[in-house]
């Protein structure tokens, strides 16, 4: 049986190891995809098919007409986010917030999870087959909160219209009109004289 103090002392060393060939190497995932794959899920395979990309979820996301990506993502500045490599926690708006500064007053008025800085709520950080890096088509990032058959059916019509997207009327992040419409575009159906 081995000591615990040695199985301790084995691990610290492989740790060192580890970091030290990882700051020698640098963070650039076409030299060290074997090595971060090993301590981290999720990192892209760099000599994947390009149209297999898409997180898992067996979809062509590069091939879809809508591909985002971050640019320090596709820049490989993993650093622009996490402060180091091994850095995988706390990232959230606060990281958002040193390039996107004063996204979260800009408006008069304000869509919630914007104002709070609940920017993962609708986004994803690296890439995405939708545009604007949202986690999931238009009209689903929005009804995951947005229930659409709470959204008043008779007054808009658009809200019934399971083809139409959210964005053609609203904007995500903040308006200075009400509803954070766009271009003041709510007009409500008058109502008819008795």
């Amino acid at each position: 049986m081995v000591p615990a103090r040695s199985v301790r002392g084995i691990a610290c060393a492989a740790g060192v190891l580890v970091a030290g060939a990882s700051i020698w190497s640098g963070c650039s995932v076409e030299k060290n995809y074997e090595l971060l794959s090993f301590f981290f899920d999720g990192v892209p395979n760099p000599n994947a098919p390009q149209s297999t990309l898409a997180g898992g979820s067996g979809a062509a996301m590069r091939d879809s007409p809508t591909y985002t990506v971050h640019p320090p993502f596709a820049e490989a500045r993993c650093d622009a986010c996490h402060k180091s490599m091994f850095d995988r926690t706390g990232i959230g708006a606060e990281v958002c917030q040193e390039c996107h500064a004063g996204t979260q007053d800009e408006f008069a008025m304000m869509h919630g999870p914007v104002s709070v800085g609940a920017c993962l709520w609708c986004h994803v950080p690296h890439q995405s087959a939708y545009a604007h890096l949202l986690k999931r088509p238009e009209r689903e990032t929005c009804t995951q909160c947005h229930r659409s058959e709470l959204l008043n059916h008779e007054v808009v019509a658009e809200h019934a219209d399971e083809t139409r997207g959210c964005l053609e009327c609203h904007v995500g992040h903040g308006s200075d009109a009400r509803y954070l419409l766009r271009d003041h575009t709510y007009r409500p159906v008058p109502a008819e004289e008795g």
